[in-house]
């Protein structure tokens, strides 16, 4: 037996997955998450999913892993202490930053704080021009006297950045070796290893937030192996079997990757999510979807079109930017643990504050008093008092009452009812919103997509949140609260590498981007090579970032650099691009080439998951659990909703080609899916529920 393992951990629950490619079966579990030791919660929730087999670690193949650890360390500030060395005259570049505004008629705006204080910021002498050509050498003396302050401030980590070193990283190189001699135990990060690019701030933001990152992150993936790996303690995961870290980009790192470079595990829980749904989206033949991923603190949105998820190098964590390849995702504050308020005007909101897994929302008995959009669902039926969270956690339904009628009720005068379905209200409005940015702000038409949502509470609202936007259909993935771990055994292993390189496109330059792009694809393959993928699973895919000459941001143009033609091709098919995103293009302006980027990629065998035995038109009788009383809500239901009796179905025992219509609740044990009046659904043979809702 080899069974493939992964786990995500989330801000509430730890999510895992097993599956044996023998016999094409899986088996997932779900439990809270445990702040203190995420890597214990991990621990135990791959133990549970294993006990499905009734097996060990000894039988595990493979092991993925997502996790919220760097995004949580950012939020909370809890990194190590670290300290910015860059060139004389830069030193102040964290603080000044980009003089754009982040709400632009906000008087009262306040800038986040950079990461570095200002009093542990260094400018040494020395500079090269943006040639990479040496004008100064790099003052050695200056940057042992920082060296010196900072061992007295007892920094633990430093990034070094120095003006235009993206296109030489002597001087960098060289300062490092010289703060690693006099700082040991501290972690020393350039910009060159991290982000090799142009933008001074976006490139120092990146480095910082890398050793920022690295102790706490290579501490909890330490902590993480040694569980996985020890018997006793742990699983007994055989010491030769991969462990792999899911990273922003959509990609899989090993382990000793990602702790050396844990900037690019920012985000990652999320980006595995995204590639399971695109995925399961395929195979009902939707290729532009939506993927709503709602979990116990946040709404985490992603477009996706022609099957591909959008990427992005302009990333940002809070206000600090990220300047490396992470899928485009828009997360806001809005989840099933997210805390439901009245402000100081008497208006409701909910979020962005969290119950997150401790205490939780009132109705887990944790010691949370607070109503969340959990407790609403269970005031208003969508969950009862028999229904046990990820399988074992019992919900108290008068703890969820009381939160709500105290918080919320009371002060607005009005009955727990009204309140409840208030706060999925107001929550479903903060989604659509965020759907609204990554579709209408960018021009594309919601309607056309279909919804895909997934994370624990995701099909709960996905009904709702579909007949606001006009969606007509919308596909539920199989097990969709533990989409994100799935997500680590359906990714490729995957390596970015951007270099700088600003010239005129034009015939002339031929030569000189076929040495730069041979350069690039043979490190990209070299990496391939030591992470040991076989020749046969690897692949490099080449783009040029083009502008017109005067603009101040680039496009990626796909770059066949195998083909003698492509560079020709290259000015029609970055106008293509500029008319498709922008609107228009200018065939007579000059283009400029801005930077070149391989992405090397290690194919993994994706899991052939179950396929559904195919079935009548009604479920089988096992399938049907009951009814329940549910109040419904939302557009088409009336301004105050209704109450109404809906079916009770137990999905794991749904058939191909079953139809349900809504009213209706589907349990299972990572999710609940809640089917509106109206609403109606058909199971797919692989497992997808497709859900047409009138708009």
């Amino acid at each position: 037996m080899k069974i493939r393992i992964a786990s995500d951990v989330g801000g509430t629950f730890t999510d895992s997955i097993a599956y044996d490619p023998a016999t094409r079966r899986i088996a997932v579990s779900k439990v809270p998450t445990t702040p203190e030791a995420r890597e214990a919660g991990t621990v135990e929730s791959l133990r549970r999913t294993l006990a499905e087999f009734g097996a060990g670690g000894e039988a595990v193949d493979y092991v993925g892993h997502g996790m919220t650890t760097a995004t949580n360390a950012v939020i909370q500030r809890r990194g190590a202490k670290t300290a910015f060395v860059t060139t004389r005259g830069f030193r102040d570049l964290l603080l000044i930053g980009r003089q754009d505004r982040p709400s632009l008629y906000d008087i009262d705006v306040v800038r986040t704080p950079p990461l570095v204080p200002r009093e542990l910021c260094y400018g040494i002498g020395g500079r090269l021009d943006a040639e990479g050509r040496e004008i100064e050498p790099l003052a050695l003396g200056e940057l042992a006297a920082a060296a010196a302050d900072m061992r007295a401030k007892s920094v633990e980590a430093v990034a070094v950045v120095f003006l235009h070193a993206y296109a030489n990283p002597a001087h960098e190189r060289e300062a490092k070796a010289v703060l690693e001699q006099q700082l040991p135990g501290v972690v020393v990060s350039i910009s060159t290893d991290i982000s090799r690019e142009f933008r001074e701030f976006e490139r120092a933001s990146t480095t910082v937030l890398n050793a920022f990152l690295t102790p706490v992150i290579a501490g909890y993936l330490g902590a993480l192996s040694a569980r996985l790996r020890e018997r006793h303690t742990g699983l007994g995961v055989g010491r030769d079997r991969p462990i792999m870290v899911m990273e922003a980009s959509g990609g899989l790192m090993t382990l000793e990757s990602a702790r050396a470079r844990p900037v690019h595990t920012i985000l990652s829980g999320p980006a595995g999510g995204v590639i399971a749904g695109a995925h399961f989206a395929n195979l009902v033949g939707a290729d532009t979807i939506v993927t709503m991923d709602i979990g116990g603190t946040s709404t985490d949105i992603s477009l996706i079109r022609n099957g591909r998820p959008e990427t992005t190098r302009n990333a940002r964590i809070g206000q600090i930017p990220i300047r490396l390849p992470v899928i485009d995702i828009n997360a806001i504050g809005a989840g099933g643990g997210s805390i439901a308020w009245i402000d100081d005007g008497g208006a409701l909101r909910v979020g962005p504050a969290s119950a997150e897994a401790v205490p939780g929302p009132a109705c887990y008995g944790q010691g949370g008093t607070r109503p969340t959009v959990t407790d609403a669902n269970l005031v208003l039926g969508r969950l009862d008092g028999d229904t046990r969270l990820a399988g074992n956690l019992k919900v108290d339904a008068d703890a969820a009452r009381k939160a709500v009628e105290t918080h919320v009720a009371a002060p607005l005068d009005i009955d727990p009812v009204a309140a409840a379905a208030g706060i999925l209200r107001v929550a479903h409005a903060n989604i659509v919103r965020g759907i609204r940015v990554v579709s209408v702000e960018r021009g594309h038409d919601p309607r056309l997509c279909t919804l895909v949502p997934f994370g624990g509470a995701g099909p709960m609202h996905g009904s709702p949140v579909a007949r606001e936007l006009s969606i007509g259909r919308i596909a539920i993935p199989p097990a969709p609260g533990i989409l994100c771990a799935l997500g680590q055994l359906l990714s490729n292993l995957r390596h970015d590498l951007i270099e700088t390189h600003i010239f005129p496109y034009s015939a002339d330059a031929q030569a000189r981007a076929a040495a730069i792009t041979r350069r690039l694809v043979e490190a990209a393959d070299r990496l391939l090579e030591a992470d040991r993928v076989p020749g046969e699973k690897r692949a490099v895919e080449v783009r040029v970032e083009a502008r017109y000459v005067g603009q101040s941001y680039e496009l990626p143009i796909a770059f066949d650099h195998g083909d003698a033609g492509a560079w020709a091709r290259l000015g029609d098919a970055f106008r293509t691009a500029h008319r498709a995103r922008f609107g228009h293009a200018d065939p007579a302006a000059p283009i400029e080439i801005v930077g070149f980027g391989a992405t090397a990629i290690g194919r993994v065998e994706a899991p052939e998951l179950p396929v559904l035995a195919a079935g009548e038109r009604d479920p089988p009788a096992q399938a049907q659990t009951g009814t329940r009383r549910v109040f419904f809500e939302g557009p088409g239901l009336g301004d105050a909703g209704a109450w109404a009796t809906a079916q009770v179905l137990a999905r794991n025992k749904l058939l191909a080609g079953n139809r349900i219509a809504g009213p209706a609740i589907i349990e299972e044990i990572s999710a609940t899916t809640v089917l509106y009046p109206g609403d109606r659904a058909e199971m797919h043979a692989s497992g997808v529920l497709i859900v047409e809702c009138p708009s």
